[in-house]
C-alpha cells in the first residue's frame, strides 16, 4: 500500500488563535504554452526554457496534490481557484472535469469551491459552456477591445486574426442574454467576464 507524503506546513508561522487563514494563488496548469501568437505577450516565449511543451502540462499527481493542499491550508467557508495560462483551454475539458471532482473530494465540510478561468476564447464551444455554467465558472474572456484593434495583437499561430473566432455566434449562446448586450461595444475592455 502507498503511503501518502504528509503535507508541508503552509506557513512558518503558527496561525494565531481565532484567525482564519486564507490566501490566492494563480494555477497555469500548462504554464506559457497557448494556440494564439499575441504580438505583446510577454509569456508566451517561455516555452523555450525547457525545449518542450509536454514538460508545462501539470502532472496528475501535482494537480492533485495542489488541490488539496491548496483546500486544507484555508479556513474559509469560499476558496477559490483561478485556472490562467498560456490557453488553460488546450488541456481539454477532461481535465477541469477532474479539477471540480478532485475539488469535490478535498472540500471541507460547508465548504463553498468556486472556479475562474481566464481564457482566449477561441476553444470554447456549447460543450464547455454546459460545463462552465453548471459549475459556476467566472470566466473572463480576454478581449483586445473592438475587432479592429484586437485583430492586430491578437493572432493565431498562423498570422490570422481571432476576433470573428471568439465573437462567433455558438459561443455567444453560452452568455447569458444581458451579458450578451454588453459585448456589443466592447470599447476600452481587455477582459470580457462572462458568467
Amino acid at each position: 500500500m502507498e503511503t501518502q507524503n504528509p503535507a508541508l506546513p503552509l506557513s512558518p508561522w503558527p496561525a494565531r488563535a481565532g484567525a482564519r487563514r486564507a490566501y490566492h494563488a494563480m494555477v497555469k496548469p500548462i504554464g506559457p504554452i497557448c494556440n494564439l501568437d499575441c504580438t505583446y505577450c510577454y509569456y508566451l516565449h517561455k516555452e523555450e526554457l525547457l525545449g518542450s511543451t509536454k514538460k508545462f502540462r501539470i502532472s496528475d499527481e501535482i494537480l492533485e496534490t495542489h488541490i488539496r493542499q491548496y483546500i486544507e491550508g484555508q479556513d474559509r467557508a469560499e476558496v477559490v481557484f483561478s485556472w490562467q495560462g498560456g490557453e488553460p483551454t488546450l488541456l481539454g475539458l477532461e481535465f477541469f472535469q477532474k479539477v471540480v471532482e478532485l475539488e469535490q473530494k478535498y472540500k471541507k465540510p460547508n465548504q463553498r469551491i468556486e472556479n475562474d478561468l481566464q481564457t482566449n476564447g477561441t476553444l470554447l464551444d456549447d460543450e464547455w459552456g454546459t460545463f462552465l455554467k453548471k459549475y459556476g465558472f467566472l470566466v473572463g474572456l480576454s478581449i483586445d477591445g473592438p475587432k479592429e484593434l484586437h485583430d492586430c495583437y491578437r493572432l493565431a499561430k498562423d498570422g490570422r486574426p481571432t476576433f470573428d473566432k471568439v465573437y462567433a455566434v455558438r459561443f455567444r449562446r453560452m452568455i447569458p442574454a444581458p451579458a450578451r448586450e454588453s459585448i456589443r461595444d466592447l470599447g476600452d475592455y481587455s477582459t470580457l467576464t462572462l458568467f
